[in-house]
């Protein structure tokens, strides 16, 4: 698995509150899947993904407001792998792997999820964040999610 770093963050000081801000942009977050190209090979199947990619804007990707930390979902991911290694499950599995590999490597990094929702297919692109650094992991891949089931999340 070759993990870049694609993108630094910025700190952000808030000198009013007592709590400095060390959070990403979406941006960020944006420019660093672009960097990694992790994407390119579903460009060239999808013209949909092509005109989300044109803005980290666009109202159709969803970047989520909460992260999780790699160690409290490992062991959830562990038995999917294991489940859909036996299953032979296919759909998904080498992301599962990359994934479940990044966490096992970087247990206390932060799991963010950017979901491109096109029309008739979504692409989940899993990022750690370790510090300011973003690494892009993986890319999952589904049907349409309607937006009434995309939880909390806010759009560029």
């Amino acid at each position: 698995m070759n993990l870049i770093p694609t993108a630094r963050g910025k700190q952000q000081v808030d000198f009013e509150l007592v709590e400095a801000m060390n959070k990403l942009s979406y941006e960020e977050f944006f420019a660093a899947i672009l960097a990694s190209n992790i994407l390119s090979p579903y460009l060239e199947q999808n013209p949909e993904l092509a005109e989300l990619m044109k803005s980290p804007g666009h109202p159709d990707i969803h970047y989520y407001e909460n992260y999780t930390v790699a160690k409290e979902i490992l062991p959830s991911l562990k038995q999917r792998l294991a489940h859909m290694v036996v299953r032979k499950i296919e759909h998904n599995l080498e992301a599962t792997r990359q994934l479940v590999g990044f966490l096992e490597a970087h247990p206390d990094s932060k799991i963010h999820n950017i979901t491109f929702n096109c029309p008739t297919q979504h692409y989940g692109v899993r990022c750690g964040q370790i510090d300011d650094d973003i690494l892009v992991i993986c890319v999952m891949t589904g049907g349409h999610i309607p937006n009434e089931l995309l939880g909390e999340i806010s759009n560029g």
